[in-house]
């Protein structure tokens, strides 16, 4: 398979998800996750500062498209790709530009399909996509009720909403690039470094890379195409699309690399992985996914929580070490319980107690 980096599009994604870096500073305070925070570099952290304070003056507009959570599916931006895909794009004003001559009636019809199918991968076409259904999937969200007031806001008047998201990025767009100019480089490097490692054992690389994390089998396609990201330096995601598509962050290979020594530590893994098992809502999410449940709509529909809270368990897990994310042959996605890390761990417990 060939990787290739499309700078261009990175550029746009990190543009797109830049004005919620107002929120970074207080996720990062907020954080318990020991392991996590060393796996992050201290300059990130004094960049979300900078940002958070240049960001300040805009907050209000901030919070009527993007929600404080991390783990939210439910930005504007989310919704707004997931309706136009940016991935034909070469800069952001040309995929606005393109969006506000849009009808107002296909724009709304794109946006509410885009938000009732976002998490839902089921048979379509027995939906109904109109604003009394969108209306309806909107009330039965689990998240604050000023981010569903927005959502309304949005459905109501689609184009209305848009101006005010596109005169939001123009107020800020220096910041942007302005930080742009100083990654982009860095971006390069990895992005082309990347793409060379990559497109030669593919499956083989990208478990060294990650640190064995991740069970990923880049199969079914002659092409992945990926994009890098200085905005969000420690997230990689997997997009659901025709073509293979990743988005990497800028400082992940180190962030993997981090983690696999700190759980080289067996004694303070083993304190982490019982510590992650200690929330009922985390340990009904690993028993579900035990039992083959992978979407995170289902397993929060189950347990009757949000999405968000949800992908905040699985990512304690995954980052434990108690989970590894795996894509099979078939092209499906999903969570897989590391039983032999899990038995390993049981049988270290039961020698420190000196079990008979």
């Amino acid at each position: 398979m060939k990787f290739r980096f499309n700078k261009e599009v990175s550029k746009i994604l990190d543009n797109l998800v830049f004005p919620r870096m107002y929120f970074n500073l207080e996720e990062e305070m907020q954080n318990e996750d020991e392991t996590l925070r060393k796996a992050i570099k201290e300059d990130y952290n004094d960049f979300s500062e900078k940002m958070h304070s240049k960001l300040e003056p805009y907050k209000d507009e901030i919070n009527q498209f993007y929600q404080k959570d991390i783990y939210s599916h439910y930005d504007f931006v989310n919704i707004l790709i997931h309706a136009y895909p940016i991935y034909e794009y070469s800069d952001i004003d040309t995929y606005f530009n393109d969006l506000m001559k849009e009808e107002t009636n296909i724009l709304k019809d794109k946006i509410i399909k885009a938000l009732i199918t976002m998490e839902d991968s089921d048979d379509l076409t027995t939906k109904v996509f109109d604003e009394s259904n969108a209306t309806q999937f909107i009330n039965q969200l689990k998240i604050d009720s000023s981010n569903k007031w927005n959502l309304f806001m949005m459905i109501q008047n689609p184009h209305q909403h848009l101006e005010k998201y596109i005169l939001l990025f123009k107020k800020i767009e220096s910041f942007f690039e302005s930080s742009y100019q100083n990654y982009e480089n860095k971006c390069d490097e990895v992005g082309n470094d990347l793409a060379k490692r990559l497109s030669k054992n593919t499956n083989e690389t990208f478990k060294k890379i990650t640190y064995d994390a991740i069970s990923y089998e880049f199969n079914g396609g002659e092409f992945c195409d990926f994009y890098v990201s200085f905005v969000m330096p420690y997230t990689l995601r997997f997009i659901e699309s025709d073509i293979c598509r990743m988005v990497w962050g800028l400082e992940m290979e180190y962030s993997f690399k981090k983690i696999h020594e700190l759980n080289e530590d067996k004694l303070a893994q083993r304190v982490k992985i019982f510590k992650a098992l200690g929330d009922k809502t985390r340990y009904e999410t690993l028993r579900l996914i035990a039992k083959g449940v992978s979407s995170i709509k289902n397993i929060a529909d189950e347990l009757d929580v949000s999405s968000a809270t949800i992908s905040y368990h699985i990512n304690e897990f995954l980052t434990s070490g108690i989970l590894f994310m795996s894509r099979d042959k078939n092209q499906k996605f999903g969570y897989i319980v590391d039983y032999k890390k899990l038995s390993e761990v049981f049988s270290d417990f039961k020698e420190d107690l000196n079990f008979k």
